[in-house]
């Protein structure tokens, strides 16, 4: 879609990203870049290197930004840089493609959506992504939204015409069921509440989980305050990939070789378990 009728040639993703965003935009005939994001060293956002790394961007670039509950590594970028990425948005005439899969998993419903619903607000062209696969407990259903915002009325009727062309001759219709799951949810004065109040049941355990394997962490004499400082459902640890095969086979501790962990498989039965295990991988990395 991108390619053919928004004459756009070159994609970008966070570094790190998920996994299959490169591959999709491959897939799509753009040629892939990656802007900076993550600071291995520190465990956070490098701010410097992503601003620096947006800026350069080519023009028409679409560039994909994680919306919340960045996937791997569950740090995010604040609500001011999110103002500063819109302004480098328009100054580069980049094309804006938010990817959110973890709506509610961070600090909110609402509070995960403000940079989507900005960039819908400013003016500017652009897309995003929103599935309902986690915080809807619909993942074999691939239900989810492609949103599409024009610059004016006439620019959104034309994309609208294009996109469902374009549906038609891909897939003619999706999947009803997951769909119509969300919509009777979402439309429903009984039980939207009664949703929402099961996300934020979600986030605060994930919360909660995130302060037990910190504390259990201080216990063991490490330090894990990069996992309160993180959102979402995921980890990224710092640890080496050797470190990950460690932990995998004399801990029975499973990650992804990247260093991401998920948070939710944390309980309060192993959540000392693996506090004392990564305490000891610590230790021996010293």
């Amino acid at each position: 879609f991108a390619q053919k009728n928004l004459n756009v040639t070159t994609g970008a993703v966070s570094n790190p990203t998920w996994g299959n965003h490169v591959a999709i935009l491959k897939e799509a005939g753009l040629n892939v870049l990656r802007y900076a994001y993550y600071d291995a060293a520190t465990l956070s956002v490098d701010r410097e290197g992503f601003f620096a790394g947006l800026e350069a961007l080519p023009e028409r670039t679409l560039v994909v930004l994680h919306a919340c509950c960045h996937n791997p590594t569950g740090v995010d970028i604040t609500i001011d840089d999110w103002k500063r990425v819109l302004d480098i948005v328009e100054a580069k005439n980049l094309i804006p493609f938010l990817d959110m899969a973890y709506q509610g998993f961070g600090e909110g419903l609402e509070e995960d959506a403000r940079a989507l619903r900005m960039f819908a607000a400013s003016g500017v062209s652009m897309m995003a992504a929103t599935s309902s696969s986690k915080n809807f407990g619909l993942y074999g259903e691939r239900a989810g939204a492609l949103h599409v915002v024009g610059a004016n009325e006439t620019e959104a009727k034309v994309l609208k015409t294009i996109l469902n062309a374009l549906v038609r001759a891909e897939y003619s219709n999706p999947p009803r069921h997951g769909g119509a799951v969300v919509a009777e949810v979402l439309n429903d004065p009984e039980l939207l509440p009664a949703w929402k109040s099961e996300v934020d049941g979600c986030r605060n355990r994930i919360l909660a989980m995130r302060r037990a394997l910190f504390e259990a962490g201080k216990a063991e004499g490490a330090d894990l305050s990069f996992i309160i400082r993180q959102k979402g459902m995921f980890s990224f640890t710092g640890f080496t990939k050797a470190e990950m095969i460690r932990l995998r086979e004399e801990f029975a501790i499973y990650g992804v070789e990247n260093g991401r962990i998920c948070v939710a498989g944390l309980n309060t039965k192993n959540v000392g378990k693996v506090a004392k295990a990564f305490a000891q991988v610590l230790k021996d990395r010293k």
